[in-house]
């Protein structure tokens, strides 16, 4: 930016005083920056014309029209300062100042003698003046007609006989004029900076151009509006101006806010008094009213205000950013559908569990019941071996419904949330007696050896009973079905800290790597070859996550394939984990957990090829 030719105090008044005429107008950028030199340079001419003038003309004239002449040479450029703040043209400011010289030139020559007045001569500094204003050919010209034009009044003047006599040391006043503006001239352009030309110097990178922080409103995304304190719009700007402009219309004054849809317009109203009220800045997602009749009919705008104040806190105004967020907001109200969607497909399927379980057990129980005593032969002997076989084949396999129907029961309401824990305290090696009890006999019947290891401070836990059954049944059963005759099955209880530790492993088929991180969802189990053959529903180890999740346990499984696999929960043992009914359900909503990596027992991460190791969070 050009400075002014005034320094000091003086010359940031006049920057002062320019920036307060164009703070209402519509320049931007390098053009108002042109328009504020410009307006600074013409004041600072209105204050010498005014010195000048009444002292110069006092030599020739008398004294009131000598001070009548000084405010009209002063207030040439005060209607120019005006003119361009208006309009907002430079051109029709340096016009209007022009033709003002001019005709105030004209009327003196004619009251001071017409064609030989000495005051005439001043006609010949309207081009130099012109020229000094904006360099180029029409402004030149421009000068040149102005300067004709007053000698054209002179003559007419002088040829009609209306001209006045050429009052006393008229000459005198005005050589005395041409002296003071010529050194007032060359002072100006003396104290102008001077661009020197350097020759490139070879190998050496050119100077980065400097920043022009100018027109940074133009720069930044969306609509950039300024609000005066009272919230309307003065200025508008923003790399996106044009876009929004096109739909919402030109946003200046209080067009901005009328275009808000009216149930939005508390909210931005709210936002700049809470500027008003000290506040920094605020954010707020508006409707606005699209102009036409295109579809859609509203934009949905996000809009940042930011508050303007003077060094002493004074609110100004607000800088005001606005950016279209439409489609944003349609795709989180798509996304926020498929999510109640999801969550509906996902109450429907637990309620329809929870249904279907309590329909089947009523059946069940008749069947299992009645199958019992044609078993037990208490109303006659059955005729014949074969009999006999199926009746105990239709009880067993009521007893097996029977339990996946509870199984998926108890998945449902964990799901649900609605699964209830009754915490007590009970020595947990008794949990692992009833469930070699329990299983002791299939497990010979399939030739598979269960061995249990029960370390002395194991002591008791604050669980629920039946959960901590349901889970070691489901563990053991599980590893005695994918373990082939020979094999071994292990259950081991061990303290680990603050927790127990329990862990049932076997000699088995294993899980595929592939496979390992699957498992554990419902209706899952490891596919191989092997493991293809064995019946079940792959709801076992999902129950069991369930519960051990309800528990505030952790759970960490580990296989290699054809070697077995071994399975790690962690309790605590004073039942500080447990979930009330309430707080399952958030818990539950990534069910089943996801899988990660679980260091080893030596604390050193051990992974090869054939191992896999997780951990349940």
């Amino acid at each position: 930016m050009r400075k002014a030719n005034f320094t000091g105090k003086l010359e940031d008044l006049l920057v002062e005083a320019a920036d307060g005429w164009l703070a209402g107008g519509a320049l931007s950028g390098p053009e108002r920056d042109e328009a504020l030199d410009q307006i600074v340079d013409w004041l600072g001419a209105g204050i010498v014309l005014l010195a000048i003038a009444v002292p110069v003309l006092a030599i020739s004239l008398n004294l009131p029209l000598a001070i009548a002449g000084g405010f009209y040479a002063a207030s040439v450029p005060l209607a120019a300062c005006g003119l361009l703040a208006g309009t907002g043209s430079l051109t029709a400011g340096r016009l209007t100042a022009l033709a003002a010289c001019g005709l105030g030139m004209a009327a003196l020559a004619v009251s001071t003698g017409g064609l030989g007045s000495p005051f005439l001569l001043l006609a010949a500094l309207l081009p130099f003046e012109s020229a000094f204003a904006r360099r180029g050919l029409r402004c030149v010209v421009a000068g040149l007609v102005a300067s004709a034009a007053v000698v054209s009044a002179a003559a007419i003047a002088s040829f009609s006989g209306v001209v006045s006599a050429v009052p006393a040391n008229a000459t005198a006043a005005t050589l005395v004029f041409l002296v003071v503006y010529c050194s007032a001239r060359a002072l100006s352009l003396s104290a102008a900076p001077r661009v020197v030309e350097e020759e490139p110097v070879e190998d050496e990178e050119p100077e980065a151009a400097a920043f022009d922080p100018s027109d940074i409103f133009d720069r930044l995304p969306g609509l950039v509006t300024l609000h005066d304190r009272n919230g309307q719009v003065i200025r508008a700007a923003g790399a996106d101006r044009k876009a929004f402009i096109d739909w919402m219309g030109d946003p200046v004054g209080n067009h901005f806010l009328a275009r808000i849809h009216i149930s939005d317009r508390i909210a931005f109203l709210d936002a700049f008094d809470a500027l008003r009220r000290g506040e920094s800045r605020r954010r707020v997602e508006l409707r606005m009213e699209r102009l036409g009749s295109g579809e859609p009919q509203f934009s949905h705008l996000a809009v940042d205000l930011m508050a303007e104040c003077t060094e002493e806190g004074a609110f100004l105004g607000a800088v005001v950013q606005s950016r279209d967020v439409s489609e944003l907001v349609e795709n989180r109200t798509q996304l926020a559908g498929a999510v109640a969607q999801a969550e509906n497909a996902n109450d429907a399927k637990s309620r329809f569990l929870a249904a279907v379980s309590h329909e089947l057990r009523t059946p069940l129980n008749a069947i299992i019941g009645f199958s019992d005593i044609l078993a037990r032969e208490y109303f006659g002997t059955l005729a014949n071996d074969r009999q006999r076989e199926y009746v105990g084949l239709i009880h067993r396999s009521g007893h097996h419904l029977l339990s996946l129907v509870n199984t998926m029961l108890d998945m449902s309401k964990i799901e649900a949330g609605r699964y209830e824990l009754v915490a007590e305290t009970f020595p947990l090696s008794e949990s692992v007696e009833n469930c070699v009890a329990m299983l002791g006999l299939q497990a010979e019947e399939k030739g598979v050896t269960l061995t249990k290891r029960l370390a002395r401070d194991a002591g008791e836990i604050v669980a629920d009973r039946r959960a901590i059954q349901q889970i070691l049944i489901n563990l053991v059963g599980n590893a005695i079905k994918f373990t082939e005759p020979g094999g071994v099955v292990s259950t081991d209880i061990e303290r680990a800290g603050d927790a127990l530790r329990i862990v049932v492993s076997d000699t088995g088929v294993g899980i595929p790597k592939d496979q390992l991180a699957r498992i554990g969802e419902p209706f899952v189990q490891g596919q191989n070859s092997l493991s293809r053959n064995y019946e079940g529903t792959g709801l076992g180890l999902s129950l069991v996550k369930g519960l051990v999740s309800l528990h505030g346990g952790s759970f960490l499984i580990e296989s290699r394939e054809g070697e077995g696999t071994s399975i790690s929960i962690e309790l605590p043992a004073n039942g500080e984990g447990m979930s009330s009914g309430d707080v399952v359900h958030d818990q539950m909503l990534a069910f089943p957990p996801r899988l990660s990596a679980e260091p080893g027992k030596d604390g050193n991460e051990q992974e090869s090829d054939n191992d896999a190791t997780a951990r349940i969070a």
